[in-house]
C-alpha cells in the first residue's frame, strides 16, 4: 500500500518545480493559441469551415502518428534538451506561418506548416510531462497534478481571448506573439537544474518501434489503466468535436473572434474554479469516484448542448460541465504517473496520449464536414451521442469506479 509522505517542501517553494511549470506553461499556451488562431485564419482566407477543419486535422493527426516515437525519444535522451528543442522548433514554425500568411503563400503552405507543428508536438511534447516525475517526489504527484490542472485552466482561460484579441490585430501579429512565447519556454527549460538523463538499460535497447511497442504492451497489460484510456478516448472525441463545432459555427456566422474566444474562456474559467478544490478532493476522495463524477459531468453537458438556446446559456452549460474535470484529470494523471516505472515513462505517456487522442483528429473533420453538410445542431447532436456512449461505458466499469484514494494506491512498480 502506498502511503504519501508530508516531509517534502511545498511545491511553490521548490525552484525546480517552478521552473518546470514556467517551461510547460509557456509551450502549452503557445500551442493552444496557435491551435485557436490557425483554423480561424483559414476561414478568414476561404470562408470554408470544412477546409479549416482539414488543416486542423492534419496537425492533430501528425501529432498522434508521431507520439509513440516521441515516447521513445523521451526514454532515450535528456529530457531538458528535448524541452529546449521543442520550444525552439515551435518558435521557428510560428514565424514561418506568419511569413507564409504575409507573403500570400496560401492555405497549402499553412497546412504543411501546421503538419510540421503537429510532428514537433508528437516527437517532443511528451518530454515535459515525463520530466515532472524527475522534478517532484512520487508522494507529491497528486498535489502537483492538481496544481497543473489550475495552470491548465488559466492557460485555457487565456488562450481563447488572447488568440481572438491578437487575431483582431492581425494574423501576423498573432503568430509572431506565439513564437515569442515558444522562445520563453525554450529559455526556461535551459534554466532547469537536476538530472534529466534517461534511465535506460542498454542491454534491453532495440529499435525505436520495438521500444515503443514495449511501452504500449506494458500499458495495455494494466487492466484499470486500459479501461480508463478507452473511456477517455471516446469522451475526448465527443468533447473536442462539440467544442470545435461550436467555435467553427460561430466563426461562420460572422461573430467577432474575441467573442468566439469566450467559448474556451468558459471552459477555462470552470477549470480554474474546479482546480481550487481539486487538491483536497484528489487526496481524500476515492479516485474512482472523482473520475466517474468528472467524466459524467463533462459528457452529459455536451449531450445537452444541442438543446440549449442562445450564446450565453451555451457558455453556462459548458462551464457547469467542466467543473469536475480538474479533479478528475489530476486523480487519473497522478495515479498513472505513480504506477509507471521511470524507464517506461516516456513510452507509457506517449502510448496513453495515442489511445486517448487517437480519434481526436476526426474532431475538426466532424465539425467542418458536419457544418457544411447538415448544420450546427445536428453536428452537436453527433458529438453529444459520442459523449453519451462514453458515459455509459464509464458507468458499466466497476473496476474504474472503485479505484481507492491515493493513500491506498498500490506500490509503484520498479
Amino acid at each position: 500500500m502506498f502511503r504519501p509522505a508530508s516531509s517534502a517542501a511545498p511545491l511553490w517553494r521548490q525552484p525546480g518545480y517552478l521552473t518546470w511549470l514556467l517551461t510547460d506553461t509557456a509551450v502549452g499556451l503557445a500551442t493552444q493559441v496557435q491551435a485557436f488562431v490557425l483554423p480561424l485564419v483559414v476561414i478568414l482566407l476561404t470562408s470554408d469551415p470544412a477546409l479549416a477543419g482539414a488543416v486542423a486535422a492534419l496537425g492533430v493527426g501528425a501529432r498522434v502518428v508521431t507520439t509513440l516515437v516521441g515516447g521513445v525519444l523521451a526514454d532515450r535522451h535528456d529530457l531538458r534538451r528535448l524541452m529546449v528543442l521543442s520550444g525552439g522548433l515551435g518558435a521557428g514554425l510560428a514565424v514561418l506561418m506568419a511569413v507564409a500568411y504575409a507573403t500570400g503563400l496560401g492555405v497549402t503552405a499553412l497546412a504543411v506548416l501546421n503538419m510540421l507543428a503537429g510532428i514537433r508536438a508528437g516527437l517532443l511534447g511528451v518530454a515535459s510531462d515525463a520530466a515532472l516525475k524527475q522534478v517532484v517526489s512520487s508522494e507529491q504527484l497528486p498535489v502537483a497534478s492538481s496544481a497543473n490542472q489550475a495552470r491548465d485552466a488559466a492557460v485555457q482561460l487565456g488562450a481563447g481571448p488572447a488568440g481572438g484579441a491578437l487575431l483582431v490585430l492581425g494574423p501576423v501579429i498573432a503568430l509572431l506573439t506565439t513564437a515569442a512565447v515558444f522562445v520563453t519556454s525554450a529559455l526556461s527549460a535551459l534554466a532547469l537544474k537536476g538530472d534529466f538523463q534517461a534511465d535506460r538499460d542498454p542491454s534491453t535497447a532495440g529499435s525505436a518501434w520495438r521500444e515503443a511497442a514495449d511501452g504500449v504492451r506494458w500499458l495495455w497489460g494494466q487492466q484499470v489503466l486500459r479501461r480508463i484510456l478507452c473511456v477517455a478516448m471516446l469522451l475526448n472525441l465527443g468533447l473536442t468535436s462539440g467544442v470545435t463545432t461550436l467555435i467553427y459555427g460561430l466563426s461562420v456566422q460572422g461573430l467577432d473572434p474575441a467573442r468566439i474566444g469566450l467559448v474556451t474562456s468558459a471552459i477555462g474559467s470552470a477549470m480554474l474554479v474546479g482546480a481550487v478544490a481539486a487538491t483536497r478532493i484528489v487526496q481524500h476522495v476515492p479516485s474512482g469516484v472523482v473520475a466517474t463524477v468528472g467524466m459524467a459531468m463533462a459528457g452529459l453537458s455536451m449531450a445537452a448542448l444541442p438543446f440549449v438556446p442562445g450564446f450565453w446559456p451555451t457558455l453556462a452549460v459548458l462551464f457547469v460541465g467542466t467543473l469536475g474535470a480538474p479533479a478528475c484529470n489530476a486523480a487519473m494523471m497522478s495515479y498513472f504517473m505513480h504506477l509507471v516505472p521511470r524507464r517506461l515513462l516516456g513510452r507509457a505517456l506517449s502510448g496513453a496520449s495515442l489511445l486517448t487522442t487517437g480519434a481526436v483528429p476526426l474532431s475538426p473533420v466532424i465539425a467542418g464536414l458536419g457544418l457544411a453538410w447538415v448544420g450546427l445542431t445536428p453536428t452537436l447532436m453527433t458529438a453529444g451521442t459520442i459523449c453519451l456512449l462514453a458515459v455509459l461505458a464509464l458507468l458499466a466499469d466497476r473496476g474504474l469506479r472503485t479505484l481507492p484514494r491515493p493513500a491506498d494506491w498500490p506500490e509503484p512498480q520498479a
